[in-house]
């Protein structure tokens, strides 16, 4: 399966779970080898390879076993400074901000000019 980002998290749970199923059996180990190699609990492979919600430390862990850690490259690069932004000497960004609403749609006049 294609993962799209148009799936439930159930659902990418359980494709990942295979994928890490697939690429453990491919490298030849055991649910219980892998446990040993990762220092992930027996019953934590077994509950990742089903698909079912583990504490990310353990994900990351398996990956690493699998030699699949550098991957996470891909999924969540660094961001570094745009090109344009180094022209314009703009530092990194550090947070989001919005534009104030104008608080009247209208240009402001004096007193005395109202109608």
């Amino acid at each position: 399966m294609r993962i799209t980002g148009y799936e439930s998290n159930h659902t990418i749970l359980i494709e990942v779970g295979q994928r890490i199923k697939d690429i453990r059996i491919a490298m030849n180990y055991t649910q219980t080898e892998m446990s040993e190699r990762s220092g992930v609990a027996l019953s934590t492979i077994s509950r990742i390879e089903r698909g079912e919600s583990v504490n990310v430390e353990n994900i990351l862990n398996v990956l690493r076993v699998l030699s699949a850690l550098e991957n996470l490259e891909l999924i969540l690069p660094e961001q570094t400074v745009k090109p344009t932004d180094m022209a314009d000497k703009k530092p990194k960004r550090q947070r989001v901000s919005r534009k104030r609403k104008e608080e009247f749609s209208s240009q402001w006049v004096w007193g005395e000019d109202k109608t």
